[in-house]
């Protein structure tokens, strides 16, 4: 079997028994983002999870409400802009009133990217 750069949480002959489970429903979106979080901290996905909710039920990782509420938002621009993209380059020969369409997405999505990161500002600020 060939080993992978990913690193669980612990050994499990020798760790903490982890018997309990906890399923999660996420969209694909909401996945790929923790499946590409996961890999960029070199983490299964499983472990990735346990740790990020076991860091805030700790309050080891630092959220809020407002905090949270403004992370969602950032999210939801990212993927509205990933969608935009993959929209586009599906255009062979777009008429008018889809670039419209598609402008208008954009300047929204790029008003909420802005919003959130002026609030972000503003919440980092002491």
């Amino acid at each position: 079997m060939e080993e992978t750069a990913q690193h669980r949480r612990g050994n499990r002959r020798i760790g903490i028994r982890r018997d309990n489970y906890v399923k999660l429903s996420l969209s694909d979106d909401e996945h790929a983002l923790l499946l590409q979080a996961a890999k960029d901290q070199a983490m299964t996905l499983s472990g990735f999870a346990a740790h990020a909710a076991l860091g805030v039920a700790r309050q080891t990782l630092a959220t809020s409400p407002d905090a949270r509420q403004t992370l969602v938002a950032l999210n939801d621009a990212v993927i509205a802009l990933e969608h935009l993209g993959a929209d586009l380059r599906t255009l062979p020969d777009p008429a008018p009133d889809q670039v419209r369409a598609l402008l208008e997405r954009a300047a929204a999505a790029v008003e909420t990217l802005e919003d959130a990161g002026e609030a972000v500002v503003e919440h980092s600020r002491p």
